[in-house]
């Protein structure tokens, strides 16, 4: 019993005797030597004998106490700071969050456990311990008894395991924990530590986030055939309204076409009657027949480069290629000319600097007719004496402007921002289609990557063509 003793116990005992015995050898070897002394008589010897060994028990006694009161105390203090410790720690290991069971190293079976192993799994101390290692798992594979004792064997070896886990719990079937084991010596003895934490709650996250990563990985896929369903939409919708334009358009080409066509006409219905009335007098010659027939060919010649000059302008372009701006707003100008000149408008085109650009000479030619009507609309409807529009072409950079300035008073402050919007107009029901300067913004800036943009001058207002330049000075 004593070797098997706590070193610490077994060196406070052999103190004591060490003390005793150093203690008792002096006090016989000194006693006796000073009574041989002192002393010759031998009754008065026995007597002080008698004496001397009364007075060795009194202070051995003494001695004795005093030592083994000091240990004592010294035990009772280590006591008490280890009650304390051991109460500290119990206090620390119950309230901990995450959940602990200390495993037998070889067996696995489950020694201890604190408080909030209890709470997590739903049962009492003494429950949890005798169910042992077939609670740990849910009884299928990977989650079984025979693989929990292998992750247990393998931290025996020494080396920590950390790892993920399916248990289940007097509340659910399956619970998810991270699962950390460290080996350990408690009491002398080989232990595993073995701390749980509830992971339920990530995984749920992590569940979520992977069905919602599926489904945006999904939404990736059927972007793009999504996206090209709506720009294949948007394009119909703006050839629709392209077509819807131009329709439009074609009608305004019709009535000038009849503004052109008016005094030639007139003309020609002059001269065959000015033939026959010289026929009925008998006054008609062969040069005057030959000049009047020079004079009705070149009138008809004028009207037939007319019709080619509006067949050029229907005519679908399918490629970009370069072309002159100010021929381009040229031809605009003549295709509307007799419409000006039958309301009194004056136009006049300058030419400051002459540049080429790269794009749809029909459909900018579109866009110029789309301004001219409109301008020729304001200026129909104004009673200014003053009815002018002044197109400029000009360059500005590496830019091509054309400039088309009316006198027509401006637009109104309130839809000078939603002019390019479609169907908006400021025209009376069935005057307008909201559609023409839409389509034109769209042409100058989806079609030649150009810039239309629309003010108000002192006199009325301007519309600004910007086109980049194929020719940099």
């Amino acid at each position: 019993m004593f070797f098997n003793a706590p070193p610490q116990v077994r060196l406070a005992a052999l103190r004591i005797v060490g003390i005793y015995a150093f203690f008792a050898a002096s006090w016989i070897l000194v006693s006796d030597t000073i009574v041989g002394w002192l002393v010759s008589d031998h009754d008065t010897l026995t007597r002080v004998a008698l004496f001397k060994g009364w007075l060795f028990v009194l202070l051995t006694s003494l001695i004795l106490y005093k030592l083994i009161y000091s240990d004592n105390l010294k035990l009772a203090r280590a006591t008490a700071l280890l009650q304390g410790s051991e109460e500290r720690f119990h206090t620390i290991y119950d309230s901990l969050n995450d959940a602990i069971f200390i495993h037998d190293a070889e067996t696995g079976r489950v020694l201890d456990v604190n408080e909030t192993a209890c709470r997590l799994y739903g049962y009492g101390r003494e429950e949890l311990l005798n169910k042992g290692l077939q609670q740990v798992g849910t009884g299928e594979a990977p989650y079984t008894e025979a693989e929990a004792l292998a992750w247990i064997h393998r931290c025996a070896e020494g080396v920590p395991q950390t790892f993920e886990w399916v248990t289940t719990t007097k509340y659910t079937s399956r619970l998810w924990v991270e699962v950390s084991m460290r080996r350990a010596t408690i009491d002398g003895e080989n232990r595993i530590v073995v701390m749980v934490r509830d992971i339920s709650g990530r995984k749920q996250a992590e569940e979520q986030l992977g069905l919602q990563q599926a489904q945006l990985e999904e939404l990736n896929r059927t972007l793009e055939r999504r996206v090209d369903e709506a720009i294949a939409e948007l394009r119909q919708k703006d050839e629709l309204l392209l077509q819807q334009s131009r329709h439009a358009a074609m009608g305004e080409m019709l009535n000038n076409i009849a503004h052109q066509w008016r005094q030639p006409l007139n003309n020609i219905a002059i001269y065959v009657q000015s033939m026959q009335l010289l026929k009925a007098a008998e006054e008609l010659t062969d040069e005057q027949i030959q000049d009047d027939v020079r004079h009705i060919m070149e009138i008809i010649n004028y009207m037939s480069k007319t019709i080619d000059d509006f067949r050029t302008f229907f005519r679908n372009e399918k490629q970009k290629h370069p072309f002159s701006v100010a021929e381009a707003a040229g031809k605009a100008i003549s295709f509307v000319s007799a419409q000006m000149e039958h309301y009194g408008i004056t136009c006049q085109l300058a030419v400051q600097n002459e540049r080429m650009v790269n794009g749809y000479q029909a459909e900018y030619i579109q866009v110029v007719l789309n301004i001219l009507n409109n301008a020729i609309d304001v200026l129909n409807h104004t009673n200014r004496p003053d009815r002018r529009i002044q197109v400029t072409a000009s360059a500005e950079n590496d830019w091509v402007v054309l400039s088309i300035q009316d006198t027509g008073g401006g637009i109104a402050p309130e839809a000078l921002p939603h002019i390019f919007e479609p169907y908006y107009t400021t025209k009376g029901p069935g005057e307008g289609t909201g559609i023409g300067l839409y389509m034109s913004k769209t042409i100058i800036e989806k079609h030649m990557a150009g810039r239309l943009s629309a003010r108000n001058g002192s006199e009325g207002a301007e519309f600004r063509i910007c086109l980049p330049s194929t020719l940099i000075p």
